[in-house]
């Protein structure tokens, strides 16, 4: 558990053990006071506020926040932590594949409808499907048959579009054998009564919760923002602590 102290009062959060990676480097990072009065330097109402930019210290508003940093592997669990309201994630670059080592979010969100809830479903299984399909382009002998007929793409049109039938069909026996990706019953209710940002699910690493202190996240979330997101007043996060609590 972690006490982050802000500029707009206290946030509860609450690290899972069963993304290790993410938990370690975040408790590694609060002990060595990295984000000690950083800026939410990103605040979008009705999605998340973002913070994590060390050079966000003192910065004035000129300073361009948000590059890139270091990364670690990802953890995406959708089926188990997902991105309802107060959910704590890291942000990437590389969705699906990697997370940013320092920059982190927390979701405000909103509530969802059966329809969009079904939309974002059916945006991540195509997500699933586009990564075997290129998977599979660039392995032997298709990655070289397409490099070959790219010389001259014009007069191996027939070709192409047979090879990519094939890499289709090839496509179509892997997913086959997975698991389309649906919401459970519980995570709909959330998300239909709490809300959250249900199209980040499966991109990016839920790594724990707020479970004290939505309201402060509340707050955080309705400051005035610039056209870059930028609150016009700094939010700061005084200090970020480990608590002892007792599991419930």
């Amino acid at each position: 558990y972690l006490l982050m102290e802000t500029s707009e009062g206290n946030i509860t959060l609450k690290l899972y053990r069963e993304t290790p990676l993410h938990r370690h480097n975040f408790v590694k990072l609060a002990r060595k006071g990295y984000y000690d009065n950083q800026q939410f330097y990103r605040i979008q109402n009705n999605f998340t506020v973002q913070a994590g930019d060390p050079k966000s210290k003192g910065a004035s508003r000129d300073v361009i926040l948000g590059e890139g940093d270091y990364t670690i592997p990802e953890e995406i669990q959708p089926n188990k932590f997902y991105h309802k309201r107060g959910a704590l994630a890291m942000a990437s670059y590389y969705k699906m594949e990697k997370s940013s080592g320092g920059q982190f979010y927390i979701v405000t969100g909103f509530k969802y409808s059966d329809t969009k809830l079904f939309n974002a479903e059916d945006k991540y299984n195509k997500e699933l499907r586009k990564e075997v399909f290129d998977s599979i382009t660039h392995t032997s002998p298709y990655a070289e048959q397409l490099k070959e007929y790219a010389k001259d793409q014009k007069r191996y049109m027939p070709k192409i579009r047979e090879l990519k039938k094939k890499i289709t069909a090839d496509t179509d026996k892997v997913m086959a054998t997975r698991k389309q990706f649906h919401y459970t019953k519980e995570q709909k209710e959330l998300y239909k009564t709490v809300g959250g940002a249900a199209d980040l699910d499966g991109y990016y690493t839920v790594f724990g919760e707020v479970i004290e202190g939505l309201d402060v996240l509340t707050k955080i979330e309705k400051r005035a923002v610039d056209s870059r997101l930028r609150p016009i007043d700094a939010v700061i996060i005084k200090r970020v602590r480990e608590i002892q609590k007792s599991e419930e």
